[in-house]
């Protein structure tokens, strides 16, 4: 017959049990390097992580769009860069026409600017089209029926899109327009000039002047539009890096939070591993006890 130590071994087996379950919360964390799989393991630290990861969300939302709209920007400036070099070469022709047979030869070679750059607005990016204002499904030139009848009257009837200038919200403070749409005053002024050029019954050498002032006008309006694309590539570069940055540095941040230090959990590991053989010896010393060790 055993001793009446039931309470006794009661709370020791208990004790034991819950110091089991504090080694094996310790061994989880050793082994995964986190202090919880969830938050309710954080204790006070779970509103500030799940602050973080919020917060981290919508950075990583927001860079995402800002990278979207750089590669629409670099690509913009990119073909704004080819029209200039179009119209470039359109003003070194004009200078060269010396005879009517030169005349001829720079109707031919008009036309075929012309084409270049209508090819250049309806540049596309990943199924958009980057000049077309909010239309961005469809090709923002059309040739078809466009042909300038004289040198000084606007004339944008090649132009299917609208005036929407595309916009990026890299918060919710803070936007920026980025769009160039292809009936802008500078580009309206060199398709004219080129469609006037190529299309003109007859070309004659009194327009060869005023075609070559309005080459010029069409030109700096373009090197301009490049200067107001690059402006905002540079804010777009700016804002990524800073983003950029702050991602890291909360990431790690989050990282820190739930994680375990792996030294410190060895040392209470090793404290728990006392606490259970000190249990487990005193519930056997408490089961090896009976009434009869003392009746006799």
């Amino acid at each position: 017959m055993r001793v009446a130590t039931f309470s006794q071994s009661s709370t020791i087996l208990q004790s034991a049990l819950e110091t089991q379950a504090k080694l094996a919360s310790n061994q989880e964390q050793q082994v995964s390097g986190t202090i919880s799989s969830d938050y309710a393991g954080l204790g006070t630290d779970a509103a500030t992580l799940v602050d973080l990861e919020v917060s981290l969300s919508r950075s990583e939302a927001s860079l995402s769009v800002a990278e979207d709209a750089l590669s629409r920007v670099e690509m913009t400036y990119s073909a704004l860069g080819g029209i200039s070099d179009i119209l470039t070469s359109m003003r070194a022709d004009v200078t060269a026409v010396l005879t009517d047979e030169d005349l001829t030869a720079l109707q031919v070679v008009a036309e075929a600017y012309l084409e270049d750059v209508s090819s250049l607005l309806n540049t596309q990016l990943a199924g958009r089209y980057l000049f077309a204002g909010s239309n961005t499904q469809e090709a923002p030139v059309d040739l078809t029926a466009y042909e300038a009848t004289d040198l000084t009257t606007t004339d944008s009837s090649y132009y299917t899109g609208d005036t929407y200038v595309q916009t990026v919200r890299l918060s919710s403070e803070r936007s920026l327009d980025y769009g160039i749409t292809a009936d802008t005053e500078a580009i309206e002024t060199a398709m004219r000039a080129l469609s006037y050029a190529a299309s003109a019954d007859p070309l004659t050498t009194d327009d060869v002047e005023v075609l070559s002032d309005l080459l010029v006008e069409a030109q700096d309006g373009v090197i301009a539009l490049q200067s107001i694309t690059s402006t905002a590539a540079s804010s777009l570069e700016s804002f990524i890096s800073s983003e950029e940055e702050y991602i890291a540095e909360a990431e790690a941040l989050a990282s820190e939070l739930n994680s375990s230090d792996v030294a410190e959990l060895i040392v209470q590991a090793s404290s728990y591993e006392v606490q259970l053989e000190a249990s487990y010896a005193a519930l056997g010393s408490l089961s090896d006890l009976s009434v009869l060790d003392y009746l006799f």
